[in-house]
């Protein structure tokens, strides 16, 4: 079996080619476009954080994460950990979506799973999920 790694593209041998990649043009930055987002977008919550989200060209997601969630390494890692769950499940969210996720305090010591669990949990809330034939 043989397994590779070019760019953002990981080769396993036994299944496609998957990739692990989280692009710029997925990524909402600035300040307006967060605003615009947050004005005419519709928010969806839970305990774990909420999700603003607006129709938009592909698919794309900024992350906020307030001071009151901690000092700057704590700020960066729930960051982190968002952006990974949104990279390892974009390809189930429908495309054409610009979505924000705000995290809230439970998210401070929650793992990966949690992160996943939050972002699927509000996707299918707003009915951005690609739901699959089988569950």
């Amino acid at each position: 079996m043989e397994v590779g790694r070019l760019g953002g593209l990981f080769f396993c041998g036994v299944c496609a080619v998957h990739n692990f990649s989280f692009p710029k043009q997925n990524k909402l930055k600035k300040k307006k476009h967060f605003q615009f987002v947050y004005q005419r977008g519709k928010a969806h919550a839970n305990l774990f954080g909420a999700i603003y989200v607006m129709k938009g060209e592909g698919l794309q997601i900024g992350l906020a994460v307030g001071k009151k969630l901690g000092h700057a390494v704590v700020r960066n890692h729930i960051k982190r950990m968002m952006r990974e769950a949104f990279r390892l499940h974009h390809e189930q969210i429908k495309p054409g979506y610009h979505l924000i996720w705000v995290a809230r305090y439970k998210l401070v010591h929650a793992g990966l799973a949690n992160f996943e669990m939050t972002l699927l949990t509000l996707c299918r809330e707003a009915g951005i999920l690609i739901e699959s034939e089988n569950g």
